[in-house]
């Protein structure tokens, strides 16, 4: 029983959180949080426009959040699935979600490499 409250709370929390995004960032009184990579060097980071992005998608506005940051739609079903393993394994110690959330070795690699690609490509002609 304790942790079906703890799920429903881990799993809400999310939910609020980008409920108060919704609500409070990317307003007019409210840009969001800057970035520092981009402010000291001039150099787009691989999350640059993330923000905005996902501020897009929170409105229904997809088309728009791929041309603020075209990885997004990478990014969030990646965390969501690290936030799910997280939960489980960590907090609610579940020891078989082990066999249905993993990740194979050449993912990792393939990752690194198209984050890198992508700093360079969305950088190359600025």
């Amino acid at each position: 029983m304790i942790k079906i409250g703890l799920r429903f709370v881990f799993y809400s929390l999310p939910l609020v959180v980008l409920y108060y995004y919704l609500q409070y960032f990317g307003t007019d009184n409210n840009e969001g949080v800057g970035c520092y990579i981009y402010d000291t060097s001039g150099w787009l980071c691989p999350g640059c426009g993330g923000q905005r992005a996902l501020h897009s998608i929170l409105q229904g506005h997809l088309l728009e959040a791929f041309h603020f940051n075209q990885l997004i739609y990478i990014y969030i079903p990646l965390i969501a699935i690290l936030y799910i393993a997280f939960v489980e394994t960590f907090v609610l110690k579940n020891k078989r979600i082990r066999n249905y959330i993993h990740f194979p070795r050449w993912f990792s690699v393939f990752l690194i490499v198209l984050i890198a690609a992508f700093t360079i490509y969305r950088n190359w002609n600025r």
